[in-house]
């Protein structure tokens, strides 16, 4: 669907490294409510915590 092609889109634009603001632009979030929902999961593999992770896992 429309919806899941956006969540999507939402996920690899923040994997990228594209900003919060850039990202709302681009997909017309009126707030960061929902794109930052959609990344909760990406921005711990991203944050301190993931990257620990990554090197003793």
């Amino acid at each position: 669907s429309a919806h899941s092609t956006r969540i999507g889109l939402n996920q690899d634009l923040f994997a990228s490294g594209e900003d919060l603001a850039g990202i709302m632009d681009a997909l017309r979030w009126k707030s960061p409510r929902m794109p930052l929902a959609y990344n909760r999961n990406l921005a711990a593999e991203q944050g301190a915590a993931g990257r620990l992770m990554a090197k003793i896992g």
